[in-house]
């Protein structure tokens, strides 16, 4: 499947990325005072690892409208491994909230280094992902909007998290924690960067927030939450007819098209 492979080649790519940003902040970390060592090192083995598919949407939305050339490959995937730092930071106060233990085959940030080192790690995590995608080298103007864009989608984020808390409301609690962060805010977020115009962004939100219901959906089918597996699957068919409507209208080269149907598949079909 084309798209397994081009995630796992993102994936490799981010994660070299991501290392070199936080090798310079662990670097000046370390002038500052050597008890900053070891929680800066264990947030660096907690960024490592995962599937990288935010990270890589950022870099499918900006070929969706440009392929990168020369420097921008390399600006690109510095974007999306910033969106990876903050995914990670989030994951850090999620499984405080819901005091899980482990986190990526390893213990939870807090279960390594303490409550209040982890809850600031992530805090600087968030201010750090937001520092890189500000001084990427895009035009101001659409640097601007990629930026105004992440920090709603970081709202949106918390707000679902709320809405989580809580306890009602689920699909919309699925629509504002998962779909917007895990798929229609990346895939954006790369569109503006590569010069999408508002119609495109427009059908962007739509294919992303369907599949990434798909996305919660499945997750809740494998972690044995979801109420019923038979509604859910059949919610899951409903999202995936919605977004392969849309992907016609969205790209119209022919390995764009595939890409985004195989993507569609594989939210789909996944066991992990």
């Amino acid at each position: 499947m084309e798209f397994s492979n081009y995630l796992k080649h993102s994936a490799k790519s981010l994660e070299k990325e991501i290392q070199k940003i936080l090798n310079l902040w662990f670097q000046e970390a370390q002038k500052i005072d050597k008890s900053l060592i070891p929680p800066t090192r264990a947030f660096i083995e907690a960024c490592k690892g995962g599937k990288k598919i935010r990270g890589t949407l950022i870099k499918l939305g900006y070929e969706l409208v440009r392929r990168p050339k020369g420097a921008e490959s390399g600006e690109i995937l510095r974007v999306g491994a910033a969106y990876e730092i903050f995914h990670t930071a989030i994951l850090v106060h999620d499984d405080i909230i819901d005091e899980s233990p482990t986190r990526r085959d390893q213990k939870s940030l807090y279960k390594s280094v303490g409550m209040p080192q982890a809850i600031t790690l992530a805090d600087s995590a968030f201010f750090l992902a937001t520092k890189i995608i500000s001084e990427s080298k895009f035009d101001i103007k659409i640097k601007h909007k990629a930026l105004n864009l992440f920090l709603k989608t970081m709202i949106d984020t918390t707000t679902g998290q709320m809405l989580d808390i809580t306890g009602n409301h689920k699909e919309i609690t699925d629509k504002f924690k998962t779909a917007r962060y895990t798929i229609s805010g990346p895939l954006r977020i790369g569109a503006i960067l590569g010069g999408a115009n508002d119609k495109l962004l427009g059908l962007l939100e739509r294919l992303g927030d369907d599949l990434g219901l798909v996305y919660q959906i499945r997750d809740d089918i494998l972690d044995g939450e979801a109420k019923s597996v038979k509604k859910a699957k059949i919610q899951v068919l409903k999202y995936r007819a919605k977004a392969g409507k849309l992907i016609p209208e969205i790209a119209k080269d022919d390995r764009m098209v595939n890409l985004l149907e195989e993507m569609t598949s594989y939210l789909v079909q996944r066991t992990k």
